[in-house]
């Protein structure tokens, strides 16, 4: 398969491709992914690709259409070899598809390339026609002046390309060249800028290597990064990943250790997803979903160790790194889908849910990023506590890496807690029932306490915010109309018949906005029964709410006062830094 990128087209965010088939004759099924690797949704690509049209190799019209969403099949007449010419529409800002303007071009396989089922596991080439003075940067080699080619379409699909003026920096981490294309404005850039981060990023690098023990698992490496306004995601792959987020990342502190964090996360995910996977993950069917109960295993450790490598780099403070942690705690707490869906279901149905929110989505879901990474966490102190320190989860991941990841091998999904169980040595029954398979509470405050940690209530300093009452929802704004975006279960407002998209007007005859709600709140008690104005379907309707009490929604991590010299050796271990000193 060949394909030749034209960007003729870009100020209509139009890409042509023109691509080649070697082929027997008879019909031929031209066929597009309907999702990435890495992005667990049908996304439906074929929608973007337009004006297709095939020929021969030597020119002579071949008839071309469409059997189902995503294939197109062509009568090749006793042609050797097809050409099929096509556009793709490509304005989706996201790391998942494909964004081209007048200053990049941004194309993740997927929704760019079609292939056929008897060609996709051969070689493919891309011939990229780039505008002047612009540049190609992906993770494949380059056999040519901007031709690139990857061993099948699996390793196509994995290389997203950057195409445009961005900046590239070059430098060298665990002896290997290492590159990092950033497109977008900033609002300050130097050397010492690119300095920093690239040294930080060899940190992740060091770090993450030393944990599998090594080295990593590739020649070379490509990190793109995308800066543009309210922007944040990642998408990772074998030998890249693309980044995105605001050009305003950098400062102040607390929002660039997220940009390493990002970069940290997809990073670990060259392990963990790209060559540690359950048997569902590889290889892929990119007609349909593939379905595992082990998403938790990919995106929640991930979701662990992508900050928790940052303390073990020295890029973040322990203190916070707890703090972060507090507040994945509290958030845990406020969703009550925690009560309905385990990280297996949610696991599983991500294909459903994850990337499909609604209304309804926090009464009856669970993130497998959010509770995953929680999860991981206390398995690992769990595993530290019950072993004397003498094993962790970095010990999981070894195992996971040597038996399955490095000879290229799924997982089998029913089998992680017995490889967690094997990997720590000791029974993890219980454990798993509770916080894997079960939806009860995850048991936070008893592990943390084994590293000397206490979990409690964050009472803050607001006597009057500590007072306000719960009126139990979540609220948008529709231009100027306050709307209630999702009514909490159990909550006063699920109670009295409030409904999610009732559009706000007045409290108790006042009028309420999204600035003065939560002032009018202020003034009542829970007990107290308030009479909401609202438009129901352009219906006013009035609503009496019966307020209740403020649930915890802030959590608090500190040393325990009776903290142990065992326990307190623990924290060293894990956070590697010794006992507060401060706090003793």
């Amino acid at each position: 398969m060949e394909y030749r990128i034209d960007l003729e087209e870009r100020n209509a965010h139009l890409v042509r491709v023109e691509a080649r088939f070697a082929v027997g004759g008879g019909d031929v099924d031209l066929k597009l992914p309907v999702w990435t690797p890495g992005s667990y949704l049908v996304r439906e690509f074929e929608r973007h690709l337009q004006d297709v049209t095939c020929t021969s190799e030597e020119g002579r019209a071949l008839a071309v259409r469409k059997v189902d969403k995503a294939t197109w099949r062509v009568d090749a007449r006793g042609a050797k070899s097809i050409v099929a010419r096509y556009r793709v529409y490509a304005n989706d800002l996201t790391v998942r598809s494909a964004h081209v303007d007048d200053s990049h071009a941004f194309m993740n396989g997927a929704c760019m390339f079609l292939y056929t089922d008897a060609l996709a596991g051969g070689e493919a080439r891309v011939v990229v026609s780039a505008p002047e003075g612009w540049r190609v940067t992906v993770g494949l080699p380059e056999k040519g002046p901007s031709t690139f080619v990857a061993r099948d379409y699996d390793e196509l699909v994995d290389s997203p390309f950057e195409v445009g003026t961005h900046e590239l920096v070059e430098f060298t981490a665990q002896g290997k060249p290492h590159r990092l294309a950033i497109w977008g404005r900033l609002p300050a850039a130097s050397n010492s800028w690119h300095a920093t981060l690239t040294a930080d990023i060899v940190k992740i690098i060091d770090t993450a290597a030393a944990l599998f023990g090594d080295g990593v698992p590739y020649d070379d490496y490509t990190f793109i990064l995308m800066l543009a306004p309210n922007q944040y995601g990642g998408l990772e792959h074998k030998k890249s990943c693309a980044l995105l987020s605001s050009p305003f990342t950098f400062h102040p502190r607390k929002k660039y250790e997220e940009l390493l964090e990002l970069i940290s996360h997809e990073f670990f995910h060259l392990w963990n997803v790209k060559r540690i996977h359950p048997t569902a993950l590889g290889p892929f069917d990119y007609q349909r979903e593939a379905y595992t109960r082990s998403l938790w295993v990919m995106e929640g450790v991930t979701s662990y160790y992508d900050r928790y490598l940052l303390v073990r780099a020295g890029l973040q403070k322990p203190e916070k790194y707890l703090e972060k942690l507090a507040e994945e705690l509290g958030k845990i707490v406020s969703i009550p889908g925690r009560k309905r869906q385990s990280l297996e279901e949610s696991s599983f149905d991500a294909w459903i849910k994850l990337y499909r929110p609604d209304e309804n989505t926090s009464n009856s879901t669970i993130s497998y990023y959010l509770k995953g990474g929680v999860v991981t966490l206390l398995c690992d102190l769990e595993i530290r506590a019950r072993t004397g320190g003498e094993r962790s989860m970095d010990d999981v991941m070894r195992l996971l890496w040597t038996r399955y990841g490095r000879r290229g091998e799924g997982f089998p999904d029913d089998q992680v807690q017995s490889i967690f169980e094997e990997a720590a040595g000791i029974p993890l029954g219980p454990f798993f029932d509770r916080h894997v398979r079960g939806h009860d509470e995850v048991d936070a405050e008893r592990i943390l306490k084994t590293v000397g940690l206490s979990l409690a209530p964050d009472e803050g300093d607001d006597d009057d915010d500590k007072r306000a009452p719960w009126l139990g929802i979540t609220t948008r704004e529709d231009g100027d109309a306050l709307l209630v975006a999702t009514a909490l279960d159990a909550g006063p407002a699920v109670q009295a018949g409030l409904y999610a998209n009732d559009q706000l007007l007045a409290l108790d005859g006042f009028r309420v906005d999204a600035s003065t709600l939560k002032d009018r709140l202020a003034s009542k008690r829970a007990g107290d029964t308030v009479r909401f104005t609202v438009f129901r379907r352009d219906e006013l309707r009035e609503v009496p709410v019966t307020l209740g009490d403020k649930p915890v929604e802030k959590l608090k991590i500190t040393p325990a006062p009776d903290a142990t010299d065992p326990e307190k050796a623990a924290y060293a271990a894990w956070l590697h830094e010794p006992w507060h000193p401060s706090e003793d």
